[in-house]
């Protein structure tokens, strides 16, 4: 096999498309130091650095220069009388300190990377949170898992930091504990400030040159609408042209061109929006949740406006009846949107067909109780345009310094680089091959970049049994390859990739079951450490699947490059 070959070889290809991938994903950025001031309150720097400033480093008059990495770093000068220097990316900042003088202010670190990190490593914010209404034994039925599921709901929409919450009961306070790894105390603000816009969108799709009615239910009285198709990105409807991303009233009702092909388009018409909304969760008497054969059923009713019940009619009337050996549905569903993002998308009952209904059930399910009240949740958070059903009170907040910080993911890659050099050291006494080794040294680097690389991609923090799992999927792999190693060198009959795929298939589920049980007893304590341990499970299936389908392919074709010079 020549080296053009090699290169060229789908194995290698796949493996090189994801390193660069991942490269681009982590972006990572040379100079980095500093802290980001991001809160001042009153103390020596108010009124004197702007949010956002960038502090570099830092020194007392007349002593030496100190670099600022962590708030701890520039603590240290707290208590200090006399003039601090402040080296900012705004220019040199000199601030009189006096005795007993406290800085009150909060950091965060300027960003070297994509990656994100737990709690331990790069600190964050901590809160605790009070509704203003007692939870225990209100009238309204309302719940702390329907408060954390609507913060939940506002960071999977408005993209914020990952965040962990927790419930508290202390004395006969309810309280929330909000955890934001790398967080700030404006970012809590934000979080509890946001409000969403809430729509509800049902399609109508069309044939190039057919009709649609509208107007049975809403005022103006009933009007055909021809629809032609001008080109892939233009129709017109009666004598009115339209381009994709306009948006268009008819009878009273928004719609926009979803989809358009040559043939057809889907036109979408908003149904419902915050205000047509009035109520969720009522009647009380349409509420449910249970146990069924499939899992685990919920359904709650909706209250809506007149206007939005007639919308409704409008739309679906134009929709086909599917008859079905569970019923009948119609051929469109309703689509959810929270802010422009789409949330969910639910079936239309056949027998809701050109029907104003002011009082709709919506219904849903899960395949384990918890999934199950996790979707109800979400789904009336979404309803409810993401806004809080109470309003929540700081009680506290604190600024979590990191345990182990930069210094820790210095060791981990010192002690990374070290392993991977001593086992390409063991590999060439072993075969006395130089180049193995270096493939051996290049394929352990790749897993570790596509694995940060997906870090990055799904913003995923990254705490120290991440990295444990990280070192353990790579360590799984260099069995892998020795395994490549022997039968491509041997050429033994009785040994083939495929062969060496299912092994190393049947040590991944053997890994990921062993960490589930590990993981269950936590998990059931109530210890609420077991998504770091589920953060080291993930680590070691992702780093095993990686290896397996990606670098374990294009490390076989190099080394039968290599055995064949």
């Amino acid at each position: 096999m020549g080296f053009k070959k090699l290169l060229l070889s789908w194995q290698v290809l796949l493996l090189l498309f994801c390193i660069v991938g991942s490269i681009v994903a982590i972006s990572p950025k040379l100079n980095s130091s500093g802290v980001i001031i991001t809160s001042v309150g009153t103390g020596a720097f108010e009124g004197k650095l702007d949010l956002g400033t960038v502090v570099y480093s830092a020194n007392m008059v007349g002593q030496e220069s100190k670099e600022i990495n962590y708030l701890a770093d520039l603590l240290q000068f707290q208590g200090e009388k006399g003039y601090l220097n402040l080296n900012t990316d705004k220019g040199t900042k000199n601030i009189k300190l006096q005795e007993g003088c406290l800085f009150n202010i909060s950091v965060s670190k300027t960003e070297s990377s994509n990656l994100k990190f737990g709690l331990d490593i790069d600190g964050g914010i901590r809160a605790l949170l009070e509704p203003v209404q007692s939870l225990q034994g209100n009238k309204t039925n309302i719940t702390a898992d329907e408060i954390i599921s609507v913060l939940e709901t506002r960071i999977n929409i408005y993209g914020l930091r990952q965040a962990e919450f927790r419930k508290l009961e202390v004395g006969n306070k309810d309280l929330i504990m909000v955890q934001i790894a790398g967080g700030t105390e404006d970012e809590i603000t934000d979080l509890l400030s946001r409000e969403g816009n809430f729509e509800a969108k049902i399609p109508i799709t069309v044939k190039n040159g057919s009709v649609f009615t509208l107007g049975n239910f809403v005022e103006g009285g009933v009007e055909d609408y021809l629809v032609k198709i001008l080109d892939n990105s233009t129709i017109k409807i009666n004598e009115d042209v339209y381009n994709l991303g306009d948006k268009f009233v008819l009878k009273g009702i928004e719609f926009n061109i979803k989809n358009l092909t040559s043939k057809q388009m889907v036109l979408e018409g908003l149904v419902y929006t915050t205000k047509e909304i009035t109520s969720v969760g009522i009647p009380a008497t349409s509420n449910y949740f249970g146990k069924t054969e499939r899992g685990y059923k919920f359904q709650f009713g909706v209250v809506v406006s007149p206007e939005g019940a007639k919308k409704f009619a409008e739309i679906t009337q134009n929709s086909d009846k599917i008859i079905s050996p569970g019923g009948s549905q119609l051929s469109e569903r309703i689509y959810f949107y929270l802010d422009g993002k789409e949330t969910d998308a639910l079936t239309i009952a056949g027998d809701l067909k050109g029907r104003e209904i002011m009082n709709p059930v919506l219904t849903g399910h899960g395949e384990t109780e918890e999934e199950a009240r996790q979707n109800m949740n979400q789904l009336k958070a979404v309803l409810k345009s993401g806004n809080l059903p109470v309003e929540l009170e700081v009680v506290s907040m604190d600024q979590l310094s990191a345990t182990l910080g930069g210094g820790y993911l210095y060791l981990i890659a010192l002690a990374g680089l070290t392993a991977i050099f001593s086992i390409s050291a063991v590999i060439y006494i072993r075969y006395r091959n130089l180049k193995i080794s270096i493939g051996t040294i290049f394929t352990m680097l790749s897993e570790a970049i596509i694995i940060f690389g997906f870090a990055a991609l799904t913003n995923w923090n990254l705490s120290t049994l991440a990295f444990a799992g990280i070192v353990a999927a790579i360590g799984f792999g260099v069995d892998d390859q020795i395994l490549i190693i022997d039968e491509t060198r041997n050429k033994k009959e009785r040994y083939s990739l495929k062969e060496g795929l299912k092994r190393a298939f049947f040590m991944i589920f053997g890994a990921g079951a062993t960490t589930i049980c590990a993981m269950l007893p936590i998990l059931f304590a109530g210890f609420g450490v077991y998504k770091e341990i589920g953060g080291f499970a993930l680590t070691t299936i992702m780093g095993v699947l990686i290896g397996i389908l990606i670098t374990r392919p294009a490390f076989s074709k190099y080394v039968e490059y290599v055995l064949s010079e």
